[in-house]
Parts: C-alpha cells; sequence; structure tokens
C-alpha cells in the first residue's frame, strides 16, 4: 500500500483534541540498509469531552533530508500542523486505539518494516506519527514528532563522531525568612522515585562519558530536606565536635556518608517526631536521592559551578567580589562533601558578557553556546587569554513541537540529529543539557540505543577537544542580546543579598559558641542571584534580611532615664543589656555623643540565653549644659546590631561660683570666731588685773 500524505489541518486549532507523545524510540538513527524494523511507542490522550472511537496511531517520514544544523533548527520552528512526511499506511504499520472517553489516557506501540521508509539518502528526517479519529480519515486529529538521522557506514570508527554531553545538576533553591527551605511538595516530587532529578540521576548513571555539572546549593538544599528541613540554627555547633580529618586524596566522586546526613548532624528524636506530613516525604525522599548520588557520579568527569549559579554577567558588572564569593563557598561546600570537581561556568543561557568574561578563572572550564560568537563559532574561543569551550545552541534547544521540545526523546533525537550533521567534519559535538528537560522514565530504553550507534563516540570533554587549539576572537565577535541585559539580575537584588550576607557575619560574631550561621546565611543570599531567581522569588533575601535584623535588635540595652554627674570631671552610671535569644551571646555598647560629652565604650559582654546584666559606663563632660549620649549596642568590632538607647547627662548644679561663696563664708566664720577669741581672751586678762589691784 502507497504512503497516504501527512495531511495539513486547513485551520490549525490551538489545541490538538488528540493529544500525542513519542515516548521510546528504539533506535536513534537510520542505515542505509533496507533490513530491520522501527519500533515507536507512547501515549494517546483525550483532550476533549467528547468520546473518540476508532483511533488508529500512524507513523509517517519526511522525504528530504535536512543537511544542515541551520535547516534542523527552522524545522523545530515549524508549526505543529505544517506538512512535513507522507503518512505510512501499511496494514500491520499502525496502532488501534480502544474507545477513549473524555479524559483518558491511552499507551500505544507500532512497528514499522525499514522498507517502508523508503530514504536512502543521509541527512536528517521527519519522524513521527499522527492519530487519526474514524470521523477524521485524512486529517490528523494529534500528532508527535521528532528528527531521524540516516547515517552511511555507521560501523566505520574512523567516522565516528565525538559527542560531549555534559548534564548540569541544578535547580531553583529558594529559602523561606527563617532559613528552611521553600516549597517541600515541588522538592518532594522531584526527589522521588519518577520525579525528574531522581531521573536525572539514572539517566545520568548509564550515560557513557557524561560530564556533570553540579551547583552544590542543590545538593545543601537536598541535605536540609533530610535533616527534616530545620529552620537556622544559632544552637552552639563549636561544642564536642571533632575537627573532620583531612582527606589526603579526594576521589572524584563522593562517599554517601559525606552525603548523607548521619543522625548525629540532623534533628534530634523529638523534632524528627514532630515533623509535619511535609517535611517528613520531603526528608524520606531526599534521603534516598543522596544515597543514589554517589552511584550517579562515580566514574564520571565533576563540574562545579559558583554556589547557587549565580548570574555572571550580572555581578560581573555590580559586584565581583560576589561572584569571587560563590566560588569560595563552592570550594568549602565540596570540601566538606568529600567531591573533587574541576572548577566551572556554564550559564543556562549560554551567554557572557564581555565583564563575565574578564572574570574567568584560568584552568577553569567554561562553557558558552554557539550563538553567543558572530559568523562560524570555534570550536574553542580565546577572549584575551580567556578560553570558552562552545556548546551547540541547537542541541540545547531539544526537538519540534506540537510534544515538549525538552523531553527526553526530543532532546535525544536533536542531539544525535546534530551529531550526524558535524560526522565528517572533524568538529566535536559538545553539548550542555537544557535546564528542565525530562528525562526518560526508564533510562535503559534512552540510553540503549545511543549506546548500540557505532557511529557516536561518547567522549569526555577532553577527549572531545583534543587535538583542537583555541581560535583568537576580538571583542566584536561577542554576541549578548538586549534581552539578556534585561533579564539580569537586578543591582538592587545583589545590594540586598550583600546586606544579608553582612548581617550574618554580625549575627556569627555575636553568637559565643557558633561559628556555622554566617557561612549558612551566605549560601541563602547566593540563591538570590541565581540564573533561575531571574523570574522566580524577589522577596527571600529581604525576608531573611528582615529576620536575622530582628534576632540582632533583640539583644538590647536599657538607661536611667537621665545621668546627673557628680562633677564634670566625671561620674559613672548604670545600663543594662538584655539578651532575648535563646543562645549566648557576645556583644559591646558604645556610645555616640557631642564633642563636649565623652561615655566610654565597654569590654565585650558575654550573655547567657535569655538573660540580663547590668553594669556602669563612666562619662565625663566639658560644660555645664546638659547633652544626650545614645547607647549603641554592637558587636565585637564595634557594628551596631540595631538596638540603642538615649540619656541625658549634666553635671551637679554646684558650679565654682557656690564653692566661692561657699568657701568666702567659711572664712568669714573663722574671722568672726578668731575676733571673739580675741575679744574674750583680752577681757579676761582686764578683769584679772582690775583683781589684783
Amino acid at each position: 500500500m502507497l504512503p497516504a500524505p501527512a495531511q495539513a489541518d486547513d485551520e490549525a486549532a490551538e489545541t490538538d483534541p488528540l493529544a500525542v507523545s513519542i515516548d521510546q524510540l528504539d533506535t536513534v538513527s537510520l542505515d542505509g540498509r533496507t533490513k530491520g524494523r522501527i519500533t515507536v511507542s507512547g501515549k494517546v490522550a483525550n483532550t476533549t469531552e467528547d468520546e473518540w472511537n476508532g483511533v488508529k496511531i500512524y507513523p509517517f517520514i519526511g522525504d528530504t533530508p535536512m543537511t544542515t544544523s541551520k535547516e534542523l533548527a527552522e524545522a523545530a520552528d515549524l508549526p505543529a500542523d505544517a506538512l512535513v512526511g507522507e503518512r505510512i499506511v501499511s496494514e500491520g504499520t499502525y496502532a488501534t486505539i480502544p474507545d477513549l472517553a473524555p479524559g483518558e489516557t491511552y499507551s500505544w506501540s507500532l512497528t514499522v518494516p525499514r522498507k517502508l521508509l523508503h530514504i536512502t539518502e543521509p541527512g536528517v528526517y521527519w519522524f513521527g506519527v499522527h492519530a487519526l479519529g474514524a470521523t477524521t480519515p485524512t486529517t490528523a486529529d494529534g500528532r508527535a514528532r521528532t528528527f531521524l538521522p540516516l547515517v552511511k557506514e555507521p560501523n566505520k570508527r574512523a567516522k565516528a563522531e565525538k559527542v560531549s554531553l555534559v548534564m548540569p545538576l541544578r535547580r531553583s533553591v529558594v529559602y523561606n525568612a527563617d532559613g528552611s527551605v521553600n516549597y517541600l511538595p515541588g522538592w518532594t516530587r522531584d526527589l522521588s522515585a519518577g520525579g525528574r532529578l531522581f531521573r536525572m540521576l539514572e539517566t545520568g548513571s548509564e550515560m557513557p562519558e557524561l560530564t556533570w555539572a553540579i551547583d552544590p546549593a542543590l545538593i545543601d538544599a537536598v541535605r536540609n530536606l533530610a535533616e527534616g528541613n530545620p529552620a537556622r540554627n544559632l544552637a552552639p555547633t563549636d561544642e564536642g565536635g571533632e575537627e573532620p580529618e583531612e582527606s589526603g586524596s579526594q576521589s572524584a566522586s563522593p562517599s554517601a556518608s559525606a552525603l548523607v546526613p548521619s543522625p548525629s548532624t540532623g534533628p534530634d528524636t523529638d523534632a524528627e517526631e514532630a515533623l509535619d506530613e511535609e517535611a517528613q516525604a520531603a526528608q524520606k525522599a531526599a534521603t534516598v536521592w543522596l544515597g543514589r548520588l554517589e552511584d550517579a557520579l562515580a566514574g564520571h568527569d565533576l563540574l562545579a559551578l559558583p554556589y547557587a549559579d549565580p548570574d555572571l554577567s550580572a555581578l560581573a558588572t555590580t559586584d565581583p567580589d560576589l561572584l569571587a564569593t560563590a566560588r569560595e563557598h563552592t570550594a568549602e561546600a565540596l570540601a566538606r562533601l568529600g567531591i573533587k570537581a574541576t572548577s566551572a561556568v556554564a550559564p543556562p543561557t549560554g551567554y557572557l558578557d564581555r565583564a563575565a568574561v574578564n572574570l574567568l578563572e584560568p584552568g577553569a572550564v567554561n562553557l558558552v553556546s554557539d550563538r553567543m560568537f558572530r559568523g562560524t563559532a570555534p570550536v574553542i574561543a580565546d577572549l584575551d587569554g580567556h578560553q570558552m569551550i562552545v556548546t551547540s545552541s541547537g542541541a540545547a534547544r531539544g526537538g519540534p513541537g506540537p510534544n515538549d521540545p525538552i523531553d527526553a526523546i526530543s532532546v535525544r533525537q536533536r542531539l544525535v540529529a546534530e551529531a550526524a550533521l558535524l560526522r565528517g567534519s572533524g568538529k566535536p559535538l559538545v553539548a550542555v543539557l537544557p535546564d528542565g528537560w525530562h528525562p526518560p522514565q526508564t533510562p535503559a530504553s534512552f540510553v540503549g540505543p545511543w549506546k548500540k550507534a557505532a557511529w557516536i563516540s561518547s567522549s569526555t570533554l577532553t577527549e572531545a577537544i583534543a587535538g583542537h587549539k583555541a581560535t583568537s576572537i576580538t571583542t566584536n565577535k561577542l554576541r549578548y542580546p538586549r534581552r539578556e541585559m534585561k533579564a539580569e539580575i537586578s543591582a538592587d537584588r545583589i545590594g540586598t543579598a550583600n546586606e544579608l550576607i553582612d548581617a550574618g557575619t554580625m549575627l556569627q560574631r555575636v553568637l559565643t559558641h557558633n561559628d556555622e550561621i554566617s557561612s549558612d546565611i551566605v549560601s541563602e543570599a547566593l540563591t538570590t542571584t541565581s540564573y533561575s531567581a531571574r523570574k522566580g522569588d524577589t522577596d527571600s533575601a529581604a525576608n531573611a534580611l528582615s529576620e536575622v535584623s530582628a534576632q540582632l535588635s533583640s539583644i538590647t540595652v536599657a538607661v536611667p532615664p537621665k545621668v546627673i554627674l557628680s562633677s564634670m570631671k566625671g561620674g559613672e552610671f548604670q545600663v543594662t543589656l538584655s539578651n532575648e535569644l535563646d543562645e549566648p551571646v557576645t556583644v559591646r555598647l558604645d556610645a555616640i555623643t557631642d564633642e563636649s560629652l565623652r561615655v566610654a565604650t565597654s569590654e565585650p559582654v558575654q550573655l547567657d540565653a535569655n538573660s540580663k546584666a547590668s553594669f556602669n559606663l563612666a562619662a565625663s563632660m566639658d560644660d555645664t549644659g546638659t547633652h544626650t549620649a545614645l547607647i549603641v549596642v554592637t558587636d565585637t568590632k564595634g557594628n551596631p546590631l540595631g538596638a540603642h538607647a538615649s540619656v541625658p547627662i549634666r553635671p551637679s548644679q554646684v558650679s565654682g561660683v557656690i564653692w566661692w561663696f561657699v568657701g568666702t563664708g567659711c572664712a568669714l566664720l573663722f574671722a568672726a570666731i578668731a575676733v571673739r577669741l580675741t575679744r574674750r581672751i583680752m577681757k579676761a586678762k582686764k578683769a584679772r588685773t582690775s583683781g589684783a589691784a
């Protein structure tokens, strides 16, 4: 039976009444032979409110090969109802679907003999399926499409195309104001069996020569969930703890004991029992996921992204020091987890501006998109000594609609299509898998056909670029679209992140026995500068800053209503410090005064949890007026914590003039006494003389 045209609708509907997906395809490519068969399977769903009867799923194949990456890109953008190939209607090649009730989904599978495809020229062809109902025998009511390369001499190793895949292990991480991880249901879904992050580990562990690009912020967030998602912890961290043993030789893969929190580092038993259902579900999923992470990373090359995968161009322009902080934080996190990885950057959009390029680290792996360059992109670009490995933007875009362009089959087939078109060019295919892509439900069905394709040489990044020298480029070769500039994290949000980091530093300095809270808050702050935060939550840093500021301000000082010094030369007055935190703190008191008043600052004062302490401050004055002192609570380096109190101070009203009058009066008194005594003595002498006569 001859193929029938894959007819397009006269007027394309916004949504097909039958939603069709391709979930498995048992080959990644065809060769020049006509033997064998192809098996494809997926699902069909009735999206209408009517029952559908007599539905059949027919395969179709394009008849004209695409031979350039540009043609692939244009094809991927074609509307879903475009005429792209011939429907195969031979008996036995289609799948018959039982009656579909409204909302019902049915799994289908069909097999197509290779000889019915009628294609012989190398290149990339359209391939897919159409769903037709009994009432529409010539017009597709649902469709799914992908790309299928035809490769000549696939077993010739000399012509094998080097393909290096990088799988980013990153996700949006948002913290609540109290430091706990936000939106647990989403995390539980992604981490549980069948979830996206879970399937990434399963697929990555099966893929040959895969390179992982790890954001430690993701692992830290999952560890927090495995600990029961506690709020920010101000409790002592320097009691009874042994220093971790130095590891002389870190393996490329971590140990499970380092990844999965031990009972001693997690919540206590009482807290664990108090977890709500959401936290318990997230804790269980996170613990299982962390246990599988070790196996997934083992044997693969590992790249380490700056902590929280920050917006590189935004930080390069606004605050390069914060980018340095993110890199340092990654090094600390990976050392703590026992993971050895090479420093790297891999912006999700593939773009860096000139300022960000200037901040690339020597020796790091810097992955950028070919869209970043005008004209033909090199394999390795060098701009003033900053080297960048160029990745395929086409492979990162995934497949054509109407199905999800980044579902598993769409991504895989776009990868092999791009690789097939590079075969024989001498250029490798380096591809960063798109963020948010949907790994397969069954990794074997995804990875198996890939491994069987002898013409694909799965390679590490080092192997893929071996033999290729860096091409020197100039600034005018770079592209940085306006949409990228508009999308960057704002300077205000970066400023708030820095304020939060500063507040965290003060909080750690104040807490007598906690030397980890600052690092925890740096982690939280950096997540608000992430690429994933470009369109995400904009208030998390501000909310956390308010929370930490309130904790700092809960250490207060009380002063008398007024202070009267005994003299201008000096005196003391009493103040009371109060600690409303549940942990001991160490603070100081400072005084802000005018030039005529001096109040001595205090030495560091230690306060127990929820306690008060009173002590005296010395003061002196240069005049007799009333002056105000602002008594401020600070950390041990003199940085104000927020709490303060004002007190008016003046000397006693007994002035020098009064003392002169007092002195003069005393002198007159003593003189009068002397005069009276003298008169009495003289009078007594006269009386004795008169008696003798």
